[in-house]
């Protein structure tokens, strides 16, 4: 094998080759059709050790066979012909993505995660928690440049629908957050904000018995987590933070 058929093993391993096999197809390629005697002279390889390594490759449609006489002639399958194989598998596993998505969603709902999709979808959570926790309190972490910015006018009406269903929150917002952070008393909120070096653009919302984060760095827009201990850590560590900060 020359180093020219060398450096083309390692894509060939990469595609699910062993090192071996990726030997014999590239002497097939080189040689054309040819018995296993010559193969295996041209890999270096046992003509006992190339006979099984033809098989599997046949099996995975990297040489056909044919008889001349009683003598069996392996042929490598063309590169183009290769890849326009692997093109159509590729093909085919994204057409199934969304639904092998929704049975990975479906899981995460057992294990006490729900998640958010689209900006609807947000917008019903956020009218639940007007419904849901009047006359209690919940924390934020986050930035409001980049919760608001997802629908400025939906989000400017919820503070106000929060503060009438008498729901005070208590948030730490990132230094930038003060340009654009009401300052309005009625809003029933009290806010620190943390030092500079602090700058995400993530929301963490905390309440009695779920976690919502918030982030256009998710590939969904957020997640819901329901899983009653990491709901404590979150909030312990929110008081923690609160205690040491500044207001």
């Amino acid at each position: 094998m020359d180093n020219q058929g060398l450096h083309s093993i390692e894509p060939l391993i990469n595609l699910g080759l062993s090192k071996q096999e990726a030997l014999v197809y590239l002497s097939c390629l080189k040689l054309g059709a040819s018995p296993a005697s010559a193969i295996a002279k041209e890999a270096a390889l046992k003509r006992t050790t190339v006979y099984p390594i033809l098989k599997a490759l046949a099996k995975k449609g990297f040489v056909s066979v044919a008889f001349k006489g009683s003598e069996r002639y392996y042929n490598a399958q063309r590169p183009q012909k290769l890849a326009n194989y692997y093109e159509k598998q590729l093909s085919t596993f994204t057409a199934i993505i969304p639904q092998l998505n929704q049975l990975e969603r479906k899981h995460a709902q057992v294990l006490g995660l729900r998640y958010i999709e689209t900006i609807d979808e947000l917008r019903r959570f956020y009218s639940d928690v007007i419904q849901d926790y009047k006359g209690s309190q919940y924390y934020v972490i986050g930035s409001t440049g980049a919760w608001a910015g997802i629908d400025p006018d939906f989000f400017m009406h919820f503070r106000k629908e929060r503060a009438d269903a008498k729901i005070k929150t208590k948030i730490l917002l990132t230094e930038d957050s003060k340009k654009v952070s009401p300052t309005d008393s009625s809003l029933l909120r009290e806010v620190k904000f943390l030092p500079t070096k602090y700058n995400f653009k993530s929301t963490i919302d905390i309440y009695n018995d779920k976690v919502l984060i918030v982030s256009p760095e998710l590939t969904s827009l957020a997640v819901v987590i329901e899983v009653p201990i990491m709901t404590d850590v979150f909030k312990a560590i929110f008081e923690m933070l609160w205690d040491v900060m500044k207001p």
